[in-house]
């Protein structure tokens, strides 16, 4: 089992690793750059959406790139099962604010999708008035709190939280839903 994430960032690998590791304790996980094809400020459900699809398509084309492996092969049922997996955090507005929403994509070499989302959690106002004006999250969070790369680490919810909850515990529940959605997908269309 690979599974191939569209990001270096660890909050983004290590959320992989941990939804993964109970069913697949021995697969493994690379990540690695792409392009959402999204503003770096996902401000809707939709374009966060399209980042993800965008991020796990494109890990699923570096990692077998990687591993040497054609798609052809990699649908060969004999072959070690290859996902590629997209994770892009953004906003949306709601009636009563702006809320952070993440949403994951999972894609195998077959082209079956599944996806989940989640981690709703209402934007402090300040930090959702700079994103209003264009401003990125990320450096927003870390200039007003006084934290470097806030994104590769707790993320805006480690700091709202005041630790109570990270970025890659955030992120590793929606990833785990939309890996077992894929795991179960057999089942589902049977319903």
């Amino acid at each position: 089992m690979n599974l191939f994430v569209g990001s270096t960032n660890p909050v983004k690998t290590n959320a992989v690793i941990v939804a993964a590791s109970e069913t697949w304790p021995d697969c493994t996980v690379l990540g690695f750059e792409t392009k959402s094809g999204v503003s770096d400020q996902p401000v809707s459900d939709e374009e966060t959406r399209t980042g993800a699809q965008n991020r796990a398509r494109a890990a699923l084309e570096h990692g077998l790139k990687a591993a040497n492996v054609s798609t052809e092969e990699a649908q060969n049922e004999q072959s070690p099962i290859h996902l590629g997996v997209g994770l892009e955090g953004g906003v949306v507005e709601l009636a009563d604010g702006m809320y952070s929403t993440v949403w994951v994509c999972v894609v195998d070499a077959q082209g079956i999708m599944t996806e989940a989302n989640g981690a709703r959690f209402k934007v402090p106002e300040k930090i959702a008035n700079h994103i209003r004006e264009g401003k990125e999250m990320g450096p927003i969070v870390a200039k007003l709190a006084g934290v470097e790369d806030v994104r590769s680490k707790q993320g805006m919810i480690g700091i709202i939280t005041n630790g109570f909850v990270d970025r890659t515990e955030e992120y590793t529940g929606i990833t785990k839903m939309a890996l077992g959605l894929w795991y179960g997908r057999e089942v589902a269309e049977l319903l």
